[in-house]
Formats: structure tokens, sequence, C-alpha cells
């Protein structure tokens, strides 16, 4: 068994990103068992299971299923985790930035340490963007769950199978019908065969969208796939590029956690939204993220 340790920065908080991890007990990606996390990945082709717990300054990576494992390997494993974990992003001037911010201020106060835990797998970022559009949370992980189960690999591990999200490769070869027997809408399964295959054609990839160096052109060449639309395109940049100012107006979780931390008596309006992102624009993906975990906390309900 090899293990990795990977230098944290200084400002993290392993217990603050657990909470998150923890938020939905459907999750099939990953699995959270007595504080530390386990998760099945791809790297070079090659399925590993990774086990991620925190000694101080560090995260502790066992790799539970490889004995051989290159060099290579380990340096992309660094780099694919360390990407989850959003650890290149530096917090301290996100919260000098917003340090006077009546909403972010308190927020940053609970959740201190906390970063965005991104979908370095640019498909799979894409695919539950669309599989949440117009559709509550609880059936957007039922959908999940069936189309991981159904599609994606496992690696069998003490009893339990750890899965892998399916490849581009993967879902360019099913038919709309079968994702259909699955209870996704004929629109839906469409969208995800489609954009499947041109991200297996290599008409757009992850490299490609990061090599442009304008946010709209990003948004531009994501709202130009059919069945992304603006939210879609703003939550894949936020989660998947790190795009920092990646604003999902739409968000109906967004909303919420507003309309709770604000005590209004409906939803704010999409301008009111835009009003209230001028003070944070720089870190708007920073800024949803920190008011999504709003209605978990019992300081700011």
């Amino acid at each position: 068994m090899e293990e990795i340790r990977i230098e944290c920065p200084e400002i993290f908080d392993f217990e603050q990103c657990l909470e998150y991890f923890k938020r939905n007990e459907n999750e099939i990606l990953f699995s959270v068992v007595d504080e530390e996390i386990y998760k099945a990945v791809k790297i070079n082709n090659l399925n590993i299971l990774i086990h991620v717990s925190y000694v101080p300054h560090y995260l502790k990576v066992e790799i539970l299923n490889q004995d051989l494992i290159t060099p290579l390997i380990v340096e992309k494993l660094i780099s694919y985790i360390e990407e989850w974990f959003d650890f290149s992003t530096d917090l301290s001037s996100f919260y000098n930035d917003v340090k006077d911010n009546k909403i972010l201020a308190p927020l940053i106060e609970e959740l201190y340490g906390l970063r965005i835990i991104r979908i370095p797998e640019f498909f799979e970022a894409i695919t539950w963007g669309i599989i949440g559009q117009q559709i509550n949370l609880s059936f957007a992980y039922k959908l999940k769950r069936r189309l991981v189960e159904k599609y994606g690999e496992s690696i069998p591990y003490k009893g339990r199978q750890y899965y892998i999200h399916p490849s581009p490769e993967k879902i360019s070869n099913v038919t709309i019908e079968e994702l259909m027997e699955l209870k996704f809408s004929r629109r839906k399964a469409e969208y995800l065969i489609d954009i499947a295959n041109k991200i297996q054609s290599q008409i757009i990839t992850k490299k490609m969208l990061l090599n442009l160096t304008d946010k709209e052109e990003i948004e531009k060449a994501l709202t130009d796939l059919r069945g992304i639309g603006p939210w879609t395109a703003h939550y894949v940049m936020m989660r998947s590029l790190g795009i920092k100012n990646a604003y999902p107006v739409g968000d109906v979780g967004l909303q919420n956690a507003l309309k709770l931390i604000l005590e209004l008596e409906q939803k704010p309006s999409k301008e009111f939204m835009i009003e209230l992102n001028k003070d944070w624009k720089k870190w708007s993906s920073y800024a949803t993220f920190y008011i999504w975990r709003a209605p978990y906390l019992r300081n700011i309900k």
C-alpha cells in the first residue's frame, strides 16, 4: 500500500471540507467513513482507489488497490487531489476582499478554511449540471446513481464497490432509449449523449476552454453546446474549470440560501442578485460556494 503526503495550504480546514462531502447520503462517487474519504479515480487509464485522511498540515493519501505505481502516476494523482481541494487558490485574498460584506463576513467566520470542492473530470461536471436542471436535488442524485452504476467502472474493496464516473466514450455509445429507461427525460438524454460525442471527438475539451483568456469566451463556448444554458455553464466554470468569478444566478439553492440569510419574504430576483454580486464580483464562485453552505449552519439560520 503506497502512501503519499500532500502539504496543505496555510488556510485549510479538512473538517469543513468533510462537512461538504457529507451533505448527501446518496452520493455515489466518494464515501466518507470515520471522517476519512474513499474515492475511486482513473489516472493514466488505471483505476485507483484512494483513502484520504488528514494529519496536521498534510493530506495523507493511501492507494488501496495498486502496488505498481509509477512516479508519473503519483505526480498526476497529486495534481488531481490538489485540484479537487482547490489548493491553488489564495483564500486570504478572498477573505480580505470581502471582510466587510454583511453576507459573506459571517459565513467566513463559520466556514473558515473551506475550499471549493471541485470536480476535476470535465465530463462529470457537465453531466451533473445537466442532470440537475429543473429537478430537485434528491431526484438528481438518484439519476446520477443510476447512470454511474449502469455505465461507470468500479473497484471492489472489502465487500463494497467504489465507482468511477462513466467516460464520454462510454456515454457516446449509449442510446437515448437506454438513458430514458433510467428515468432521464428524452431531452436530457439527447444533451448528454451529444456532449459526450463532442468531448470524445475533441470538439470541446477542458484544456481548450482553459486556454481561453476571457470568461465570456468560455461561457459562450459552453452555451453553444446544446443543453447547456448560463446556469450550467457557470456551474461547470466554477466546479471544474476553477473560474473564480463564475456566478450561477439562476441557481435555486443560491436563491434559497440568500432568502434565508437576508430574511426575505420571497426568493431574490435576478436583478437583486446581480446587484449583490458587485460587492464580491472577483470572487463570485467562492461567494456562491459559501452561501450554499448557509442553510447547514446553526449560527446563520
